[in-house]
């Protein structure tokens, strides 16, 4: 992934953010009203609740996955009932409600990548969920469709200021190494400036060590490749599991069909393959619910083996 100035980041962030228990589990009916951008459901006793932040529509480039041929690509895209040429990339987030705790996982656009999206807070609100009352906010990595909903469009003004924000050690300590600006051209450091000017520096961060358990019942589980220290969250009750996935894959039709392909956007390709492969084989085996941040909407639902792939076949709404 290449790193930007801010006003590249600003402006034109969208490619950076799209350049992230045994047991059978019974899939749950989602209690949903989907047009409006939020549906829920249970993990065990645990409240699971799907909020929509909006999309983007990616036009598919020849360098989009770099070890598939462009017409395998949009072939892939017409199998998964999507368009040729274009990439939907659609944008969600996961609410949680554990311990007493209301925690977010992942903040979204901040409405500062694409005009078609920005809408993760009034679809929270419409779900009955107020926005000061989420106490904690898990960061699954610091691409800024991930990280802008936490500060304003201008400056960097905390969005969720009475928030406790946990992000991964590993996560964190790659951003703000000065040996990772040292290495980044001055032109393009923007994202690396932010990122210290806010997660570098607020009081109100927490790193985490994979393997943590951040509430009850919620566990950070490594992840690497996508980003240094991209990780997922598993959350478990009773014999139900929920591996909120982040971006260890994109868009279903392309890389869940294909855990193969190497998207643009992963800085280190064979570990984020690694890695997919790996959480995807798990989540099969445990009979386990996943959400993927670009899976669509509703962006949860199962994981099953197809040929040298997998599918995946969201909940209905």
């Amino acid at each position: 992934m290449a790193l930007v100035s801010r006003r590249e980041t600003i402006l034109g962030a969208a490619a950076v953010a799209a350049l992230g228990l045994s047991g059978r589990v019974v899939l749950a009916q989602a209690a949903s009203d989907t047009k409006m951008g939020h549906f829920s459901y249970k993990i065990g006793d645990i409240d699971i609740i799907g909020v929509h932040d909006g999309y983007w529509q990616m036009p598919l480039s020849p360098g989009f996955i770099g070890n598939a041929e462009l017409e395998d690509v949009n072939a892939a895209l017409e199998a998964g009932g999507h368009p040729r040429d274009i990439v939907p990339i659609n944008f969600a987030e996961t609410v949680v409600k554990t311990g007493g705790r209301t925690i977010l996982v992942d903040a979204g656009t901040g409405g500062q990548l694409a005009p078609t999206a920005g809408n993760m807070r009034q679809n929270l609100e419409a779900a009955g969920i107020a926005p000061s009352s989420i106490d904690t906010i898990l960061i699954s990595h610091f691409h800024p469709d991930h990280i802008f909903g936490l500060m304003g469009k201008e400056g960097n003004a905390q969005a969720f200021p009475d928030a406790e924000i946990m992000v991964p050690e590993t996560e964190l300590a790659f951003w703000t190494d000065p040996a990772t600006r040292s290495n980044t051209p001055e032109d393009r450091r923007g994202l690396l400036d932010r990122i210290q000017a806010t997660l570098g520096s607020w009081e109100n961060v927490t790193p985490f060590a994979a393997g943590a358990e951040l509430a009850p019942g919620l566990v950070a589980k490594a992840a690497f490749g996508h980003t240094p220290g991209h990780t997922a969250f598993v959350v478990s009750s009773g014999s139900d599991k929920l591996v909120i996935a982040g971006d260890i894959a994109n868009v279903p039709a392309l890389f869940v069909a294909n855990p193969g392909w190497h998207a643009a956007f992963d800085m280190d390709k064979e570990m984020a393959e690694a890695a997919r492969r790996a959480l995807f084989d798990e989540v099969v085996a445990d009979g386990a619910l996943i959400a993927g941040s670009h899976f669509g909407f509703p962006h949860d639902g199962t994981l099953s083996k197809d040929d040298e792939g997998y599918r995946f076949e969201p909940m209905a709404g």
